[in-house]
C-alpha cells in the first residue's frame, strides 16, 4: 500500500475540496473499467500530482472514488451525520438541511446527477424513466429517496434524500417536561393518538420515542408505506407497502397491510403515516377496540388534522357520520412544530372530546419548553 492509499485509510472523508479539473481527469481514466481499488486510484493521483501533500492527495482519492461509486459530490455531505435532508433540483447547487436549517453545499453536474440516480436505484431493482417518471425507494440505511425525472421534472432529475436517525431520541429531547409527563400518562392509559404537523417537524421521531417506552413489553405491529421507524424491540413487527412491479402487478396497499396487521395480535397498531384510504381501515381498527394505537398525519392545526382524517377515511370507503365516529375513538392529538432555529418539538397536546371538540392540555409555560 503506497503512502496515499494509507492516508485514505486513515482519512476516509474529504475535508478540503479537491481541484475539480484534476478530479475529472483521474475520474475519466477509470470510467471504462470496473470499480478500481483505492490503491489504484492513489497511484494515479501520485502520478498526476506528485507534489500534493498526503492529506490533499487523500482528499483527491476520496473524491474520485466517490464519483466512481456514484455518489459523487454527496460523499462528504453524507459523511456528516448532522445532515438530515439532501435536495438536488437538477444540475447546479446542492441544498441540504443541517440541524434544521437549509443551506447550499456544493454543486453537481448533469453527468453526476444521472450517475447518482443509477447508484441509488441499482440495489433496489427499481427504475425511473419517461414512462415511470417518479419513484420512491428506501435505501439500506432507512434513508427515504424520491426521484423525479422529465417530463414531470421540468429541470430534473430531482432527487430528495431524507435520512432518519440511527437510534431513537429520548422523549425529553422532543418535548418539555410538562409535555413528557402528559405523553407518558397518555401512553400508559393506552390512548389512541395521532401526531400531526407540517412536513419535516419530527413526527416520526416522536412516534419512535413514544413507542420505545413500551416496545420491550408489548407487541407492536407497524405499518408503513416506506419503512422509516426503526425496529424497537424483539416483539416489533414491521410491514411495508409495495408498489406494482414493471408489469403492473404485485402491489401491496397500506389498507391491505392494516387488515393483515390486525391478524397478528398487536398490542398496539401503529400506522407510520395516514395519507390515503388506509385511514378507513385504521378507523375500523380503532372501533374494534385496539387501544393504544398511534399514527402520524400531515396537518397545520388540530381542526385541520381531524378534517383530513375524516376526508381520508371517506376516500377509503367510510360512510355515515365519520366525524362523530372519529371523535368516539380518537383520544388525543399531538402537535409537532419546528422553531426558527430548526428545533423540532411538541408544540401542544389536545384531548379529543366525544362531541368532536378539542381541549388543549393545560401545561405550565415553564414546563412546556
Amino acid at each position: 500500500m503506497n503512502r496515499t492509499a494509507r492516508a485514505v485509510a486513515r482519512h476516509p472523508a474529504s475535508r478540503v475540496p479537491a481541484d475539480p479539473a484534476l478530479v475529472e481527469e483521474i475520474h475519466e481514466r477509470f470510467l471504462p473499467a470496473p470499480a478500481p481499488a483505492a490503491r489504484d486510484v492513489a497511484a494515479a493521483v501520485e502520478g498526476a500530482a506528485p507534489l500534493l501533500d498526503r492529506h490533499h492527495a487523500a482528499d483527491l482519492v476520496s473524491e474520485v472514488l466517490a464519483r466512481l461509486a456514484g455518489i459523487g459530490p454527496l460523499a462528504e455531505i453524507w459523511a456528516d451525520d448532522q445532515v438530515t435532508e439532501v435536495m438536488i433540483n437538477g444540475p447546479g447547487p446542492i441544498v441540504i438541511e443541517r440541524r434544521g436549517m437549509l443551506t447550499a453545499a456544493g454543486r453537481i453536474s448533469t453527468a453526476e446527477v444521472h450517475r447518482l440516480v443509477e447508484y441509488l436505484l441499482g440495489p433496489t431493482g427499481r427504475r425511473v424513466d419517461r414512462r415511470l417518471p417518479m419513484v420512491d425507494v428506501r435505501l439500506d440505511d432507512r434513508t427515504r429517496c424520491h426521484i423525479a425525472v422529465p417530463p414531470v421534472a421540468v429541470d430534473g432529475p430531482y432527487i430528495t434524500l431524507r435520512r432518519f436517525p440511527a437510534g431513537v431520541r429520548r422523549l425529553d429531547e422532543l418535548a418539555g417536561p410538562g409535555y413528557v409527563a402528559c405523553l407518558d400518562r397518555l401512553i400508559a392509559e393506552r390512548a389512541n393518538l395521532i401526531v400531526f404537523g407540517p412536513t419535516s417537524t419530527g413526527k416520526t421521531s416522536l412516534l419512535a420515542s413514544l413507542l420505545a417506552t413500551v416496545a420491550e413489553r408489548e407487541r407492536l405491529v407497524v405499518v408503513e408505506e416506506a419503512a422509516e421507524l426503526p425496529r424497537l424491540g424483539a416483539g416489533t413487527v414491521r410491514l411495508e407497502g409495495q408498489p406494482p412491479n414493471v408489469d403492473g402487478v404485485g402491489a401491496v396497499t397500506m389498507a391491505e397491510l392494516v387488515a393483515a396487521a390486525l391478524r397478528m395480535r398487536p398490542d398496539r397498531l401503529v400506522i407510520g403515516e395516514v395519507r390515503g384510504p388506509e385511514a378507513s381501515a385504521l378507523l375500523q381498527a380503532l372501533t374494534t377496540g385496539h387501544r393504544g394505537s398511534l399514527s402520524t398525519l400531515h396537518a397545520d392545526d388540530p381542526a385541520h388534522a381531524l378534517w383530513r382524517f375524516e376526508q381520508l377515511a371517506r376516500a377509503g370507503g367510510a360512510v355515515g357520520d365519520v366525524a362523530a365516529h372519529i371523535a368516539s375513538v380518537l383520544d388525543g392529538l399531538v402537535h409537532m412544530s419546528r422553531g426558527t432555529a430548526g428545533r423540532r418539538a411538541v408544540a401542544a397536546i389536545y384531548e379529543v372530546r366525544h362531541d368532536g371538540s378539542l381541549e388543549r392540555a393545560a401545561i405550565p409555560v415553564a414546563a412546556a419548553v
